[in-house]
């Protein structure tokens, strides 16, 4: 058991978590809560997109069928194409990239050593793999899905953040921010198709309480 303290006062218990995956469209808060909880738990974290990068850049051999992964990199224009079809390649990137994040969950959970993974990168989906089911009904494996229902604050966000943005047109980002929009509608769809607990980013200043709240009470399916 973890006991988180936010300002002296005790958060949700998670109670004998190994596994705390947080997803959301870039924008929602995933980075900032992740970081407090984890923090807080003395726990480590990762950002999904570390392990992404590794995979795009290092020159690794994937299996066929992994195309998908470099979509964003070597589609000429890519933000010249419909919000629609940006928003399906958004989920194809995480489609690939879940037997990755479920090795590296069942490589947590065989050391025993807790671990808190966060990124627009995991799906709902994840959920529903063979690995994971057998621990989520354990108690080991947790998750929750961040929305930001409003596409300006997204937009905004995006601007704020100010990463990898420095060359594109204000078309671009707006095409970019309706895809990531599109994408967040599509992720709670599906979260609750899974019986995933769904938080609202805003207020951030509870957010990683409200996450806490929500995945103690959560009941897998």
């Amino acid at each position: 058991m973890y006991p988180i303290r936010e300002r002296g006062v005790h958060l949700a218990r998670l109670e004998d978590w190994s596994i705390l995956l947080i997803g959301g469209v870039s924008g929602t808060g995933k980075t900032n809560a992740a970081v407090q909880i984890a923090d807080q738990a003395g726990c480590p974290w990762l950002q999904v997109d570390d392990l992404r990068l590794a995979l795009q850049w290092s020159n690794v051999t994937l299996p066929q069928g992994t195309d998908d992964l470099y979509f964003f990199l070597k589609t000429p224009n890519v933000w010249h194409l419909p919000p629609e079809r940006l928003c399906q390649a958004l989920i194809a990137v995480g489609e690939v990239m879940a037997p990755a994040l479920e090795v590296v969950v069942e490589s947590h959970i065989a050391t025993q050593l807790p671990i808190l993974l966060e990124g627009d990168g995991i799906l709902p989906s994840l959920f529903a793999r063979e690995a994971l089911q057998k621990h989520m009904s354990a108690g080991r494996v947790r998750g929750a899905f961040l929305i930001e229902s409003d596409e300006e604050t997204l937009f905004d966000n995006m601007l704020k953040r100010d990463r990898g943005i420095v060359d594109m047109t204000d078309a671009e980002l707006r095409t970019e921010a309706h895809a990531k929009w599109l994408y967040g509608r599509w992720l709670i769809d599906e979260a609750q198709r899974y019986g995933l607990p769904i938080i609202e980013s805003r207020p951030w200043s509870t957010l990683p309480r409200r996450i806490l709240k929500a995945v103690h009470q959560w009941k897998p399916q």
